[in-house]
């Protein structure tokens, strides 16, 4: 046996026993799906990789400008900066290709 409906002003329709509600502002979320959620942490995870690149980076710089001569720490800054840039330049091509594949997509 099915109740019968009414009709909302929103165009739903309602049991009458219930009445038309809609849900308070504070608990719809501000996410609408789960592409927006992973996007987000996605360009947090960015961005932090970004930044822990560019610190590496100086810091390599600040090694091998107080290196003094020393072989050993020049190889060593010379390899902190050489693999900083990659991760940089590969968090970047990262950052390119989801916006390229976001733009088809959307």
């Amino acid at each position: 046996m099915n109740p019968q409906l009414i009709p909302c002003s929103d165009g739903t329709m309602a049991d009458p026993t219930i009445g038309c509600t809609s849900a308070p502002p504070s608990a719809v979320s501000s996410y609408t799906n789960i592409t927006e959620v992973i996007l987000n942490i996605a360009t947090i995870l960015m961005s932090a990789t970004a930044v822990i690149a560019t610190v590496l980076l100086i810091y390599g710089g600040v090694m091998y400008a107080l290196a003094a001569g020393d072989d050993e720490k020049i190889r060593k800054s010379k390899r902190i900066i050489l693999w900083s840039m990659v991760g940089l330049a590969v968090t970047l091509i990262a950052r390119t290709v989801a916006q390229f594949i976001l733009g088809i997509v959307t």
